[in-house]
């Protein structure tokens, strides 16, 4: 008995071991525009190379997990892609960096979750996440005083050229502009009782958290009946993430996920597959047909991307042409110049043909098929931030199918999620 427990306890800690490495890396990858933040508030400025450096030695740091053991088919794909990006490359006639950073996100978060391979891990990563970023939002809401002086949000993107100071219409506010509803627009949720500020918690902005909110609530109502208590957990904590910064996307999205948890999947999943092709057509012909002008709402931003794919050429569908153009609140027009029509084709498909491990997975595979199309509708480089993504990519890797795990099976014995697989 005591030999058993002995060893019991020494495979929890091998297992903790294994996947202390990917807790980090998780971690880091969500919180390092606070830390960040910080880091400039208090002690040196952050400028745009810093922020990429960090986010290098993430990148980084994900290679050094999926080196050992080699993952071929990882390294097969990334270097297709990369091939890829560089003939288009050629044809634009300088390299666009902010291409290849979008498309190594997926690839590298996800192939981490299937080094893992483990939703019982992927649970556990999610909750801490989420009680961190709980903490930091009431802690805003609350105490918003000592949350600015922790965090200068405006001044730190100031210092990278993204905020500039006309953009500050909030006096003495040190929150990023968006942080603030504007007069004329007001809060949507909760105006009365939380006014015109937006909480951003530890992603700066609000509507990184509301993205967030929306993934935390793909995965809850992803689970099924037996879980409902871990499920109500996460949507939730989605709800309050949501009203704590007042994401109409957020609102939409969790709704529509709501309507659809007990649709039958198959249908349900060809139709999600081919949405993109409707909300294309859907833009387009709001930008034909729609008589009014931009406006910060949603039906200004549809307008305004319908606009944009109207003035598309060949070259630009193919990532040819207009990878200098900033679409902002473009999803789709960004996505088109900057990748190209066949990689984005090609990167659709693949999400289809990840062999999930159960109903769970396909259900999430559903929602984050939806929660991609939609966003794209709406923003323009939101959904490639990689304080939202990472988390995004690795549970969708969590989600996958191990067939072969590509360690030895004395190593295999300490891995959630590979010990069962021979």
């Amino acid at each position: 008995m005591m030999a058993d427990t002995v060893t019991s306890m020494q495979t929890r800690l091998q297992a903790r071991v294994a996947t202390a490495p990917v807790s980090v890396i998780l971690f880091a990858a969500t919180l390092y525009p606070a830390v960040l933040c910080f880091m400039h508030t208090h002690f040196f400025r952050v400028v745009t190379s810093t922020v990429g450096f960090a986010e290098f030695l993430i990148y980084l740091a994900c290679l050094v997990v999926l080196i050992r053991p080699v993952r071929v088919e990882f390294f097969i794909m990334a270097t297709l892609v990369i091939a890829y990006l560089l003939l288009l490359t050629l044809f634009r006639g300088e390299i666009e960096l902010k291409g290849f950073r979008d498309v190594m996100i997926p690839l590298l978060f996800y192939w981490v979750g299937r080094q893992v391979g483990s939703m019982d891990f992927a649970d556990k990563i999610l909750k801490r996440l989420i009680w961190v970023v709980l903490a930091f939002g009431f802690l805003e809401l609350f105490f918003l005083d000592w949350y600015s002086w922790l965090f200068n949000i405006f001044s730190y993107y100031f210092s990278q050229g993204i905020n500039t100071l006309p953009t500050n219409f909030v006096s003495d506010s040190l929150l990023n502009v968006n942080g603030i509803r504007p007069a004329g627009i007001g809060r949507t949720i909760l105006p009365d009782l939380l006014g015109s500020h937006r909480v951003s918690s530890v992603f700066l902005e609000p509507v990184s958290l509301g993205n967030f909110a929306v993934i935390v609530a793909a995965w809850g109502l992803a689970k099924s009946r037996d879980e409902w208590r871990n499920a109500l957990f996460f949507v939730a904590a989605a709800v309050v993430m949501i009203a704590l910064s007042d994401s109409r996307y957020g609102i939409g999205a969790v709704s529509l996920m709501l309507l659809i948890r007990w649709l039958p999947l198959a249908p349900l999943k060809f139709a999600v597959s081919v949405l993109p092709l409707v909300c294309l057509a859907a833009l387009v012909l709001i930008g034909v047909f729609y008589q009014g002008d931009y406006a910060d709402n949603i039906l200004g931003r549809l307008y305004v991307s319908g606009q944009s794919l109207l003035a598309f050429n060949v070259p630009m569908l193919l990532g040819m042409e207009g990878a200098n153009i900033f679409f902002y609140d473009m999803g789709y027009p960004y996505i088109l110049t900057r990748l190209g029509l066949l990689l984005v084709v090609l990167l659709w498909f693949a999400i289809w043909m990840v062999n999930m491990q159960d109903k769970r997975g396909e259900r999430f595979r559903i929602y984050i098929a939806l929660y991609i199309t939609l966003i794209l509708s709406v923003s323009g480089t939101s959904f490639f931030a990689l304080k939202t993504a990472g988390i995004l990519w690795f549970l969708v890797g969590s989600s996958a199918k191990v067939r072969q795990p590509a360690v030895s099976r004395r190593d295999s014995a300490f891995i959630p999620g590979f010990a069962h697989v021979t």
